[in-house]
């Protein structure tokens, strides 16, 4: 993996868990019920994740968010209710005895509103729907809002109070240019449950096909609001120009985390995502499997074990994709066994320019790939395949001297395809670290030293249009565990 190694991803990860309770007592008594999947709830300044318990009661202002492959029903005081699907972000504004009304920012909800009902309100950013008395669904999306009525009719208005009124089996859309007449609707009504989908299958899909800066920022907006551990630092990079961090770590699913950073500088952007899927269900405590996730001492192997790397490094245009899969853990005496080996049956590195974009699945162009055919839990050399067919010519050099971290690896195939991959290891200066600079001045700490350290990579292709120049930092790895000061 671009960053993963045995060295940082073995150790501690100690997970701040924050949870309150709210008790709120109201005429008007709006609540959540039937989650499915990651579904967060935000009262004031504080987000808790929603059990799945039978109900879970909520104030006006307070806001809703799901992750991919999840969803969660709103049930409100006079019989109407909602259906929020998967990554939306919601408000509910207010029920009264005159109206109830609802926000969605981005987005999908469904509404069942009880007949003969107070008014019922729905505003996007672009639309505003009013009803009393029907089934129809809102989708934000951006500066564009669609509304399809499956029963009864929806009065649908865009910023500019341009009306029209959309009856059963028609949807319109709003745009920042207008609105739109009604149309046929020829799809048929949508449940929501279709779009939760297989979620190892969207989670995978996200890493390899969502690259375009707008589309990385507005997951990365998404996701920030329920991360465990975030980041955000201005350094200096290797070639002196200066960098903006934004780093975090999420748990997209019950055996999933995901490491994200985003790099902005004055005229680049890259970003790197890295999602790592078990076989089980992951602790509170991640520490408790990130520290046997590539040894384990005992007799039996861990309960919990790494299935599943997926991880991207991009410039928005170019990238660098890796998958591994079937992952297991291999004993070093399977009659009595003491250590656990971790072990990929299965490892594919690609890489693609524009050209290539589009090629196996999203990943790109296979320039490598390892497949234990013989399932022996060993790498043996002719279970590899490459590029060109045979094995790419090879070069490591220390352009800046053995005793800095700095190194340089060039693979060139038999067909011409080239890619490097440059490593510094730097201080927020842009200094490269030396092995001497790890010997700590007297009275500083461990803590402070590594806070001051970032790591480089940078990719070179000739398939690529551009660099791929990605800069992390060391501080979050610290301050979720995965890097261990002790």
């Amino acid at each position: 993996m671009w960053f993963w190694g045995e060295e940082m991803f073995m150790k501690k990860i100690y997970v701040f868990c924050c949870s309150f309770f709210i008790l709120y007592v109201s005429s008007y008594a709006a609540y959540l019920s039937n989650p499915i999947g990651n579904v967060y709830y935000k009262e004031t300044d504080k987000w808790v994740k929603v059990d799945k318990t039978e109900r879970f009661d909520i104030k006006p202002q307070s806001e809703i968010s799901t992750e991919r492959a999840s969803s969660v029903e709103i049930y409100f005081d006079n019989g109407s209710k909602l259906k929020i699907g998967p990554l939306s972000y919601y408000k509910f504004n207010n029920e009264d005895e005159k109206e109830i009304s609802s926000t969605l920012f981005i987005g999908k909800i469904r509404n069942w509103v009880k007949k003969q009902s107070k008014e019922y309100k729905v505003i996007t950013p672009a639309a505003v729907c009013g009803v009393r008395g029907t089934d129809f669904v809102v989708i934000s999306d951006k500066d564009r809002t669609r509304v399809e009525v499956y029963d009864g009719s929806v009065s649908v208005s865009d910023l500019k109070q341009r009306n029209f009124l959309v009856g059963r089996g028609s949807y319109i859309d709003v745009t920042p240019s207008g609105i739109s007449t009604p149309k046929i609707n020829k799809n048929p009504p949508q449940n929501l449950n279709s779009s939760l989908g297989d979620s190892k299958m969207i989670a995978q899909n996200e890493i390899y096909n969502e690259i375009s800066k707008s589309e990385v920022i507005k997951r990365a907006q998404q996701e920030l609001q329920t991360a465990e551990y975030q980041n955000r630092k201005t350094a200096v990079d290797a070639f002196g120009y200066r960098v903006r961090m934004e780093e975090y770590i999420t748990r997209p699913q019950d055996n999933q985390f995901k490491y994200v950073v985003l790099n902005t500088r004055e005229k680049r952007f890259d970003f790197g995502k890295i999602l790592f899927t078990f076989n089980n269900t992951l602790p509170a405590d991640l520490s408790n499997v990130t520290k046997n996730m590539n040894t384990y001492y005992g007799n039996t192997a861990p309960d919990v074990y790494l299935t599943d790397v997926n991880s991207v490094i991009s410039n928005t245009v170019d990238k660098v994709t890796e998958d591994a899969s079937g992952g297991k853990m291999i004993p070093d005496n399977p009659l009595n066994p003491s250590l656990w080996t971790h072990f990929f049956t299965n490892y594919s590195f690609y890489a693609a320019g524009s050209n290539e974009a589009g090629e196996n699945g999203g990943k790109g162009k296979l320039f490598w790939s390892f497949s234990d055919s013989n399932n022996n839990g060993v790498y043996d050399s002719n279970e590899f395949t490459y590029l060109g067919g045979i094995k790419p010519t090879s070069s490591v050099i220390y352009p800046s001297g053995e005793d800095v971290l700095h190194s340089i690896s060039n693979n060139t195939y038999s067909d011409g395809t080239s890619i490097t991959a440059e490593d510094f290891v730097i201080f927020d200066d842009g200094n490269v670290a030396k092995y001497d600079d790890f010997k700590l001045k007297p009275g500083e700490s461990k803590n402070d030293f590594i806070d001051k350290l970032n790591f480089e990579r940078v990719y070179k292709s000739s398939i690529f249009s551009d660099k791929i120049d990605i800069v992390f930092s060391a501080k979050l790895l610290k301050d979720a565990g995965l890097i261990n000061i002790k």
